[in-house]
């Protein structure tokens, strides 16, 4: 009898041991998983800037955080992809006291500062320890660094304290997301145009244009191949000496601008260069689709459309069905596409417009009167250093988005704005403004953003 009690006993208490260990795992699982998990989904989270610091906030306005807060100001950042990660660009300690970075300006509705000397870096959206990706030196000045469609990598410009007069004199370089400055850094061959990150996963290049013609490369700058010989023209006034990659397509072909004539270059709007739009296959040849008086283009996210600019003029073109329509806006409009393709936000001195693109209509939301007034502008020059905006001010489910209200600002010509402060819009089902907007934040505001913004779909500025 004692002997089949030892026996119970010893069963239930060996039981009760395979459970305590069972449970010990399963919250020592939890653990881990809780420390790899993220303390935001991310895309729940707005950007600014405001005071020379870097902030996040919930789009409602609540849990403002600021991200970056430190003694030198905070100049421009950029989403991730997966909106985990900001990289962020601070002005050099030496640079910040002089003259020349106090009377540093953006354009009006652009969120783009000049090439600076500073630091670049990255950083979690819950704040910690930057990671410099760039050290600085006041004999450098960078841009803001772009990210490639995984989040990986980084790219940037490099450019001497006197940049001398040629495109392809700025070095380029590719970084990791994750290691200090000079460590696996990868020096980008000399190109006149900015180089593109493609979407292909299984092989990320990259695609540079120089006096040979266009090379596509790896992010370890091996395997370079020449894809079109010289293109006529090149390098072309800085807002169109640009190779762009086809986004959401794995086929991998590019856009890009030749010159359409042999007309002289000048910097009266009267006489604007005339270029013809190629699109490019790695496969096959390249077929004209849009000849122009062109200042801008870019591609949609699907890849589905381009856009370009003609001064006051913004034509989508649908290279699926060849067909298009033309868009009146002011001059320097900065677009902003929807993530689904099905919108797209005008940005301009005067006026804030939104356009479907399915129904063709135009719909005008803000009107500001606070004598910012942008004039039409000709080419930039070859040499500027123009960059894409940054980041996108839609949110990933594309049925809302961000503005900043300046003075005197007006919502649908009806409702004043109060100052100056960033607000949100939804979006009904129709694709029209669901309400007034709701205020997030308030100060002197730039350079809002929600998510990351492909430099492929992006003006330069």
């Amino acid at each position: 009898m004692s002997s089949l009690l030892t026996r119970l006993i010893y069963a239930l208490y060996t039981q009760h041991i395979k459970k305590c260990i069972i449970i010990l795992l399963l919250l020592m699982l939890c653990q881990l998983l809780v420390a790899c998990t993220p303390g935001h989904t991310g895309s729940n989270l707005v950007a600014f800037l405001r005071d020379g610091q870097l902030w996040t906030s919930d789009p409602d306005g609540a849990n403002t955080f600021s991200v970056v807060s430190q003694s030198t100001p905070v100049v421009g950042y950029a989403w991730s992809p997966n909106h985990q990660l900001l990289a962020f660009r601070t002005l050099d300690t030496d640079f910040a006291k002089t003259p020349a970075a106090r009377s540093l300006t953006h354009y009006p509705q652009a969120p783009v500062i000049k090439d600076v000397p500073g630091t670049l870096n990255t950083i979690g959206v819950d704040g910690g320890t930057p990671i410099a990706i760039a050290f600085s030196s006041p004999d450098f000045s960078y841009n803001n660094p772009q990210w490639n469609s995984n989040g990986a990598r980084l790219i940037y410009r490099q450019t001497p304290k006197n940049f001398s007069a040629n495109p392809a004199n700025a070095q380029w370089w590719i970084a990791q997301n994750d290691q200090p400055g000079g460590i696996a850094a990868k020096p980008f061959p000399h190109t006149f145009s900015i180089p593109s990150f493609s979407y292909n996963s299984q092989r990320y290049l990259l695609i540079g244009n120089a006096d040979k013609g266009v090379f596509t490369t790896t992010i370890a700058n091996t395997q370079k191949t020449q894809q079109v010989g010289p293109l006529a023209g090149h390098p072309l006034p800085a807002s169109l000496e640009r190779l762009l990659w086809r986004p959401n397509h794995q086929n991998q072909s590019f856009l890009y601008a030749i010159e359409a004539t042999t007309a002289s270059r000048t910097n009266q709007p009267a006489a604007q260069l005339m270029v013809k739009l190629m699109w490019h296959t790695l496969e096959g040849p390249a077929t004209t689709v849009a000849t122009c008086a062109c200042t801008q283009f870019s591609w949609s996210p699907d890849g589905n459309y381009i856009i370009y600019s003609t001064g006051t003029k913004i034509t989508v073109l649908n290279v699926i069905h060849n067909t298009s329509f033309t868009i009146k806006t002011e001059a320097n409009a900065v677009p902003y596409w929807s993530p689904d393709s099905k919108f797209l936000l005008l940005d301009s001195s005067q006026t804030l417009s939104l356009v479907n693109i399915s129904s063709k209509q135009q719909t005008l939301l803000l009107t500001r009167s606070d004598g910012q007034t942008v004039q039409p502008s000709a080419l930039s020059s070859t040499n500027s250093l123009l960059q894409p905006v940054p980041n996108n001010v839609w949110s990933a489910d594309s049925r809302h988005f961000i503005f900043v209200s300046y003075s005197h600002s007006s919502w649908q010509q009806h409702t004043l704005l109060n100052g100056q402060a960033l607000y949100m819009v939804a979006l009904n089902d129709s694709g029209k403004p669901a309400g007034a907007p709701t205020k997030v934040a308030s100060g002197a505001i730039n350079q809002p953003g929600w998510t990351y913004e492909d430099p492929n779909t992006s003006f330069l500025f």
